[in-house]
């Protein structure tokens, strides 16, 4: 079996007592200590289980000869990726309790010399508070999962032009100035502009964050022609986002860009993926 390490693994599952949702998952391992981390990728609501030994989820009638937290850990990855259909190898599901906390429960086939038996683990998870910041962070990274399928497909041999940038700063014509990038696909400068170099139709998502104050705008602009605008209201002194979404015909050498009539805070994004000719 493999020595204890800390390690993080993340991914996607669906439970067959809810066949119309679909998860988020996080595994852990820090210190020997183990986490879990869950959230409805409809609702945003989230679970969370933290700091638990070995000792606290491994009994005697589901301990697995010689294994170490980390091989529990990829059991339980195994049991959360598995197909549904396939039963016989391991088993997932959730189920909620008062309070809203939620039940999880894996299953794990062992198999030794010519036997097999199953190995059942059953995790507690509470939930959690959930700032808006944060369910807004959880949509975009949901766009992020959709924009990455999106370069799964191939065109002409090559995976499709993408890109996803990131800005913490603006210049004095309110223009975000996005990071610089090493690609064929796509330039950008410290003008803020980021001008493609293939043609084709792009699906482009923007999410500025920032302190409004007042009802001001956040603009997507190509070739210096306003093509989407969206309204940012005044946030109460919060910290806030405002996104845009659009498909956007581009041809070689064209130009987007990305201007906001607000300070902005932390990190801005901007996701560029095409998506036919």
């Amino acid at each position: 079996m493999s020595s204890s390490r800390d390690i993080e693994v993340e991914g996607g599952t669906a439970f067959a007592s809810l066949p119309a949702t679909s998860f988020r998952y996080v595994l852990q391992l820090k210190n020997d200590k183990m986490s879990i981390w869950l959230e409805d990728r409809s609702s945003k609501k989230q679970w969370y289980k933290s700091g638990m030994a070995k000792t606290d989820f491994v009994t005697s009638g589901n301990t697995i000869t010689d294994a170490e937290a980390i091989d529990y850990l990829k059991c339980f990855q195994d049991a959360l990726d598995s197909d549904l259909d396939k039963s016989d190898e391991a088993f997932r599901e959730v189920s909620f309790l008062e309070g809203g906390a939620l039940r999880l429960c894996l299953a794990i086939a062992i198999r030794v010399l010519r036997s097999t038996r199953v190995a059942k683990f059953v995790f507690n998870l509470n939930p959690l508070t959930i700032e808006r910041i944060d369910i807004l962070e959880s949509k975009l990274r949901d766009q992020q999962d959709e924009l990455d399928a999106v370069r799964l497909h191939v065109d002409g041999g090559r995976v499709l032009p993408f890109v996803q940038l990131h800005a913490t700063s603006k210049n004095q014509l309110t223009r975000l100035i996005w990071n610089k990038v090493n690609s064929d696909d796509f330039v950008t400068g410290i003008d803020g502009k980021v001008k493609v170099s293939r043609g084709g139709v792009y699906n482009v998502c923007a999410s500025v964050t920032g302190n409004s104050g007042g009802n001001t705008t956040v603009r997507l602009l190509k070739n210096g022609t306003c093509i989407q605008v969206s309204y940012s209201f005044p946030s109460g002194g919060f910290y806030g986002s405002t996104s845009l979404n659009s498909i956007v015909r581009m041809d070689e050498g064209d130009v987007l860009e990305v201007t906001c009539g607000f300070d902005i805070w932390d990190t801005s994004y901007l996701s560029l993926a095409r998506v036919g000719n």
